[in-house]
């Protein structure tokens, strides 16, 4: 099931649609927002901190705070937050199993940029020394 959600998020438009917003600081503003608004929703408490972290990290490249990133791994952190983000995905989220299609591609965007993620905590915590 897993696997179908992110065959059909891949088949989709969401990577262009990541291109559009990457380098837009009024887009990525606006994108930051509507994450925020979105993991404020019940039933996301496995994906929280997943999301959080994302959501720091999107701000931090965004206002140059994070320069060191990979553009590729950038591209799907973007491409999955517009899918969570967007009302109309494939389940929607007022349906009661809405969360899942999300938190698919969340995990899969996770696992897919663990490494990019990694080395953002890492240079984090190097910071605050």
């Amino acid at each position: 099931m897993i696997m179908g959600f992110v065959a059909r998020f891949l088949k989709g438009s969401w990577m262009e649609k990541a291109k559009q917003v990457a380098f837009q600081p009024k887009k990525m503003k606006e994108l930051l927002l509507q994450l925020g608004k979105y993991v404020s929703k019940n039933g996301l408490s496995s994906a929280k901190e997943t999301l959080f972290l994302m959501k720091d990290y999107l701000y931090d490249v965004t206002t140059g705070r994070y320069k060191d990133y990979d553009g590729k791994k950038l591209l799907v952190i973007i491409a999955a937050v517009i899918y969570v983000v967007t009302p109309i995905d494939m389940l929607p989220d007022f349906i009661p199993p809405g969360f899942i299609d999300d938190l698919s591609i969340v995990a899969w965007a996770m696992k897919e940029a663990a490494e990019e993620l990694d080395r953002y905590k890492n240079r984090l915590k190097e910071d605050s020394i």
